[in-house]
Parts: C-alpha cells; sequence; structure tokens
C-alpha cells in the first residue's frame, strides 16, 4: 500500500518559492529483513522512519511537495513499476533502504522508461563523505591535488573514487581487511593524509583526527545535501544523477564549512541554498536561490 502525505508546504525565506511549489518529489523507502543502508555497521534508524524524517526535511527546507512511499520489497522489476505507476507531477524518487547493485539497476529501468530521476540515500552520504574528506585535507593544510586518501571498503560506494577525482583529490588508494598483514592500515597511515574508513575496520589510532566514516544513522549526513539537491534537480527535466552533480554538492559543503568542523550544521542558513546554486550551475541552470554572504 503507497501512503501519501501531502503537508504543507512553505520554502525558505530566500526560495524559488512557486516556481517549484507544485512539483512533488517521493521518497521511497524499502524495509526488507536486511536492507543496510549505512557502510560498516547496522543503521539506527529503520528506512521507514528515515523515509518520514526525510520527507518532513524536504517540506520543511523547500517549496516541493513530498510523498512518503513505503515499500516490503527489494525486487528492482517491482520497484520500476512502483516509481512508473506515480502521479506525473512527481520530478524524483529518493529511495532508503536499498543495496548499491539493486538502486542501480532501478535507476537504470527508470531513466530507460521516461521515468523521474532516481536518487539514492547512499547517493547523498557519498556527497557529505567526499566534502568530509576535502575538508579534513583543509585542515591538514593539504591542497586536494597534493591529497594522498586511502578507503577501505570502496566497493560500498562506488561513486566515492569518482567524485573526489572530479574533487580534485590527487591520489587515492583503496585498502582491504586481506591486505593487513603485508600492508598494515596503521603504517600505510603514515604516509597518506587522510583514512575513509567505509568498511569500518579501522584500528584505533590508525588516523587520529583524519579519518572519516559514514555514521550508523545516514540521515545525518544525508540532510546536509539532500534539500539543495533536490532544489536544483526539480523542474528541469533531469534524468540522471552524474558524477559532477554530486562533485557539486560537495563543493558547497566544503565552502561553507566552519575551518573547525568536517561538515556544517544541517541548520546553518546558508546549507541548501549553497548546495542548490552549486548543483545548477553545474547543470547549466538558472540557480533557484540568490547568492548569500556570511
Amino acid at each position: 500500500m503507497t501512503n501519501n502525505h501531502d503537508g504543507g508546504v512553505s520554502g525558505p525565506p530566500d526560495g524559488p518559492g512557486m516556481a517549484l511549489a507544485g512539483i512533488a518529489v517521493a521518497v521511497l523507502a524499502v524495509s526488507a529483513t536486511r536492507s543496510p543502508s549505512t557502510a560498516g555497521s547496522a543503521r539506527t534508524r529503520t528506512p521507514w522512519a528515515a523515509m518520514e524524517d526525510y520527507a518532513v526535511l524536504i517540506r520543511e527546507r523547500t517549496p516541493l511537495r513530498a510523498l512518503c512511499v513505503p515499500v516490503t520489497t527489494g525486487d528492482p522489476h517491482v520497484l520500476t513499476e512502483r516509481i512508473l505507476g506515480l502521479p506525473t507531477g512527481v520530478s524524483a524518487v529518493f529511495v532508503v533502504g536499498l543495496r548499491h547493485r539493486e538502486s542501480a539497476a532501478v535507476a537504470r529501468e527508470v531513466t530507460e522508461r521516461g521515468g523521474p530521476v532516481v536518487l539514492t540515500e547512499l547517493d547523498v552520504l557519498t556527497a557529505a563523505a567526499a566534502a568530509a574528506t576535502i575538508t579534513t585535507l583543509r585542515r591538514r593544510s593539504v591542497p586536494p591535488r597534493a591529497g594522498r586518501v586511502v578507503i577501505t571498503g570502496a566497493s560500498w560506494a562506488p561513486l566515492l573514487a569518482p567524485v573526489l577525482i572530479a574533487s580534485g583529490v590527487g591520489d587515492l588508494s583503496s585498502w582491504h581487511e586481506r591486505d593487513a598483514e603485508a600492508f598494515p592500515l596503521r603504517r600505510l597511515m603514515d604516509h597518506n593524509d587522510v583514512l575513509v574508513d567505509l568498511a569500518g575496520c579501522a584500528p584505533e589510532g590508525a588516523a587520529v583526527g583524519r579519518t572519516v566514516a559514514v555514521p550508523a544513522d545516514g540521515f545525518a549526513y544525508g540532510a546536509l545535501v539532500l534539500p539543495g539537491l533536490l532544489a536544483a534537480l526539480c523542474g528541469h527535466e533531469v534524468r540522471t544523477l552524474s558524477v559532477e552533480v554530486v562533485a557539486a554538492c560537495v563543493r558547497a559543503l566544503a565552502l561553507i564549512t566552519p575551518a573547525d568542523r568536517m561538515l556544517p550544521s544541517v541548520d546553518d542558513r546558508l546549507l541548501v541554498s549553497a548546495v542548490a546554486r552549486h548543483v545548477s550551475r553545474a547543470l547549466g541552470h538558472p540557480v533557484p536561490y540568490r547568492d548569500q554572504q556570511r
């Protein structure tokens, strides 16, 4: 059964207002027996709870309407049909609780059949993790092009390496637990700048103060990216999420992150507009939020 929750919507004071007010986003959550969405640990917020929270976030931070679509199967073909059967006003679908391969299969089939753009929680977590990597390099006074980054569990987030490269990171290495005997991670980090521990396998002290990890509650990272990303994508007939678009989210987050933090606060008044502006520019679209200065 599909539940549609169409609460009242109001955009931010400097938002695009009526330009997006008639557009809807579907937040689709897959709650099966095993549907982890974060690396290295079990999620602490169920997919259906995350769906409701993301929907509230979209309604509060953008003029978009948000529909909640809870489902109990991770079958890509079933999910594709559910997405293609959504109301015509749905411009984007945000999927929570589905593994990467199944998500990619759904996005590919929906695109081939002319449906709305499909985004996943992993996409926005990837953007936040990449931004945290850039800001960690910055705190160490290392320019991205000179940065040396090690990733564990890289297969969990296939977009991360291309996004980091697009963000200017000059040197990426992938480490697996099977490498531990020949190349201990702690020793490897003596010669590298940042550890992105997607596998959650880094021994304590391997890279103190320079380790990036995705939290068990992915919402904490996803909330930083999603509203601004949707505000820029919707209403422009965008069909796929590209590396360049995710890298634009990374630039926005990194630029507004205070010097003493890894990522901006979700309550930063510039957050949504910054992400929307950078994504719009990457797409060559008019920016939906006017520029602001701190």
